[in-house]
């Protein structure tokens, strides 16, 4: 029959690990579920800006999903392009800037983009630097609204690991035109840098899962040091 001290200590190492995998279950979907890259327009304030997903630097990242390429790999990307305040017509415009030497390491790559309903909007299909390569009309308001903006990235398997390089040289410039008045992005807490930076970022989560097991392995000596103490 098992001691109450073992059980005490059964007990707690159970506690432990059961809220290690509440944190991991918490942790994770914050990654694979975060807030929809958005780009909005309000025509009130005729202010432009980008929110949702964040970069290494805490600045707006309009790509979580094409970071840490690895050859093969097949990514979707969805940006949310909404509109309020619209008083006339708004357009809004991507754009894609990238040097020479960058646009021919990523040439292998294939950047397929579509407004909204492909069978009813645009669909381009080309190289990162070349879909984007000028100012692209993405959407258009003539009344309060949104659309979505769907972006597939396919890496083949020839490609090495200097695409991760590559990508933090491009550059996006979002801009909007309300009325004949162009108004570039503001993203939420910079001081209205109109450049938007695809930079290649680490995995937050693979360090916050190996601190969590370095904690277990802390509790777990703990524990087991306890019940040895207790038996003396």
């Amino acid at each position: 029959m098992a001691s109450p001290i073992r059980k005490d200590v059964a007990c707690f190492l159970h506690c432990v690990m059961a809220a290690i995998v509440c944190l991991i279950a918490l942790a994770v979907p914050a990654r694979a579920f975060a807030d929809t890259p958005t780009i909005a327009y309000n025509g009130n304030a005729r202010q432009l800006t980008v929110s949702g997903a964040t970069d290494s630097s805490g600045e707006p990242d309009l790509f979580p999903a094409f970071k840490d390429l690895m050859p093969g790999d097949v990514r979707n990307q969805q940006i949310e392009v909404r509109a309020t305040g619209v008083k006339s017509q708004v357009c809004v415009f991507v754009r894609a800037v990238v040097d020479h030497e960058t646009a021919y390491m990523l040439s292998p790559i294939t950047l397929t983009a579509s407004a909204g309903d492909a069978s009813a909007g645009w669909l381009q299909t080309g190289t990162p630097g070349s879909v984007f390569a000028y100012p692209t009309q993405v959407a258009t308001f003539t009344s309060d609204g949104s659309t979505v903006l769907n972006l597939q990235l396919s890496v083949p398997t020839s490609v090495g690991n200097e695409l991760a390089d590559a990508n933090k040289a491009i550059r996006w410039e979002i801009t909007a035109e309300d009325d004949g008045e162009k108004i570039p992005v503001r993203p939420a807490g910079s001081k209205g840098a109109g450049v938007l930076g695809l930079a290649a970022t680490g995995d937050s989560t693979l360090t916050l899962l190996l601190m969590l097991l370095t904690l277990a392995i802390i509790a777990f000596i703990a524990a087991l040091l306890l019940s040895r103490r207790n038996k003396r």
